[in-house]
C-alpha cells in the first residue's frame, strides 16, 4: 500500500514539469510536426491506454481500488494538462499545473497523517498561493496587487476543487480546470 501511495505522489509531482512543454519550439525543426501535435499525441496515448485498461480490467501499482472500473486519475489529469497547455494563457497554465502537481500530494499526505482540518486547508492554500505568486512574479510584469489577487483566487478555487467529492470527475482534473478557467478570465480582463 505504501509503495502505491508513494508512486501516486511521485506521479503527481511530475505534473509540475508539464509547463516544460512551452520550451518546445512551435514547429519541430526538420519535421512536419508542431508543438501542439505532441500535446494531442500525449493525450491520445493516455486515453488509448486507459480505454485498453478499462476494457481488459487491468490493474497496476498506483491505481486506487475505486478506479478499477472507472476512469483513472491519471487520465483525468492528462485531460486537465492538455486543456491547460492548449487553451489557457501560459502565464496561468504554468502556476496552475505546478500548483496541482505539488499541492494535491501535500493534501493527500496531510489527510493520511490525519492532520487537523485547519491544517488540511490552510497549508495547501498557502502553498498554492505561494506557487502562483512566485511563478506569476517571475513570468510577468504586473503590479503586486494583481498577482496577489489572481494567486488568492487560484488557491481558493484549487483547494476547494480538491475537496469536492464528485462521483464521476476526479480532483486531478478539477484542480487544473476550475482555478485555471477563472484565473484565465480574470487574466485576460486585466
Amino acid at each position: 500500500m505504501m509503495g502505491s501511495v508513494a508512486l501516486r505522489r511521485l506521479i503527481h509531482c511530475l505534473v509540475a514539469l508539464a509547463p516544460l512543454y512551452y520550451l518546445l519550439p512551435p514547429e519541430m525543426p526538420g519535421l512536419p510536426v508542431k508543438r501542439w501535435h505532441i500535446l494531442i499525441a500525449f493525450f491520445l496515448i493516455v486515453v488509448t491506454f486507459e480505454a485498453i485498461r478499462l476494457r481488459r480490467r487491468i490493474t497496476f501499482l498506483g491505481l486506487r481500488p475505486h478506479e478499477r472500473n472507472s476512469i483513472a486519475s491519471f487520465a483525468w489529469a492528462a485531460a486537465g494538462i492538455t486543456t491547460a497547455l492548449w487553451l489557457m494563457p501560459m502565464e496561468i497554465a504554468t502556476p496552475v499545473l505546478i500548483g496541482m502537481g505539488l499541492v494535491d500530494p501535500l493534501v493527500g499526505e496531510l489527510r493520511r497523517k490525519r492532520s487537523s482540518s485547519a491544517v488540511q486547508i490552510s497549508l495547501p492554500l498557502a502553498a498554492y498561493a505561494i506557487i502562483c505568486f512566485t511563478m506569476l512574479s517571475l513570468m510577468v510584469d504586473k503590479e503586486a496587487a494583481s498577482i496577489i489577487t489572481i494567486s488568492t483566487i487560484g488557491s481558493l478555487l484549487a483547494v476547494g476543487a480538491e475537496r469536492l467529492d464528485l462521483p464521476r470527475v476526479d480532483d486531478d482534473f478539477l484542480m487544473i480546470i476550475v482555478p485555471g478557467s477563472l484565473m484565465s478570465i480574470i487574466w485576460l480582463m486585466m
